[in-house]
């Protein structure tokens, strides 16, 4: 007796509960029409736009699991079937699950590129620990007899002498870094650099050409000798390319990370805190579209 009470005040609390909630029949593009339209009768404008979207994202999950998979089947009528029997609420929830499975994939996708990323810088970064043992330093760019000359300090840090190795001096201008010039030079048995030694390197070319090269650069306003070079949108890069030291040869490669990659890399990072930031569902949906 008590259970056919608590039926009463439940169906009397809770009406809807009694009527039968209408449900999208997929059997047929006909059936579907029909009972779409029997369900929108009841519901709002939102959510009238609000299940727009949700068949619309019930469409896209279709084909992320078709994948390059070939099926006779048209999206639509895998949706129909797939909705088949629910609700507007089910249709609903199953938009929303793929909404906020389909994130965080994203999420997962780009944690991996990112590590890939990390894992190529830090076997650069360890590459360059070892060559900076012999550390460079810029010291001045000059103008003689029509060449600018570049001008670099390299200095041993390490206990023993360095007698094999290779220099790269180069310039660019700050706004891009590909519109400048570099020069290798190698030393093998010749320069060689005492324990705690410095030596200064130069470079040369022609000023004319490094002018029409790199036109970010404030040639006109310097006054040589140029000691610093930011003032004139001017990029030193001076470091070790190859040595030898203990037996053991340490080079850069064309495998190395670069550092628009390094620039890439931050972007990354920035975007993947962007994206675990990020509201996701449909409600969320439907702010975009507007």
């Amino acid at each position: 007796m008590k259970k056919y009470v608590a039926l009463l005040l439940m169906m009397i609390i809770f009406p809807g509960l009694c009527i039968s909630q209408e449900v999208f029949k997929g059997g047929s593009k006909e059936k579907f029409e029909e009972s779409r339209k029997k369900i929108e009768a009841g519901i709002t404008e939102k959510e009238k736009d609000k299940l727009e979207i949700a068949l619309r994202v019930l469409a896209l999950a279709v084909i992320y699991e078709r994948g390059d998979k070939t099926n006779k089947k048209s999206f639509d009528e895998v949706v129909r079937k797939r909705i088949n029997g629910k609700s507007l609420s089910e249709v609903f929830n199953l938009a929303e699950q793929f909404v906020k499975e389909d994130h965080q994939r994203k999420i997962e996708k780009m944690e991996a590129q990112i590590k890939t990323e990390d894992l190529k810088k830090q076997k650069t970064d360890q590459l360059k620990a070892k060559l900076n043992v012999l550390q460079a330093k810029p010291v001045k760019a000059d103008l003689q007899n029509g060449q600018l000359v570049i001008y670099c300090a390299f200095t041993n840090h390490t206990n023993q002498a360095i007698s094999n190795y290779t220099t790269v001096i180069a310039y660019s201008s700050t706004e891009d870094e590909n519109d400048g010039w570099s020069c290798s030079k190698g030393h093998e048995g010749t320069s060689t650099l005492a324990p705690n030694e410095t030596r200064i390197f130069s470079c040369s070319y022609p000023f004319e050409a490094a002018k029409k090269n790199s036109t970010a650069i404030k040639w006109d306003q310097m006054k040589f000798p140029v000691t610093d070079f930011s003032t004139y949108n001017m990029l030193m890069d001076c470091y070790t390319e190859m040595l030898v030291l203990n037996g053991t040869t340490y080079a850069q490669g064309n495998n190395e990370f670069t550092k628009q990659e390094e620039r890439e890399l931050l972007k990354s990072k920035n975007e993947l805190e962007k994206l675990k930031a990020e509201r996701v569902g449909l409600d969320d949906l439907m702010i975009i579209k507007k």
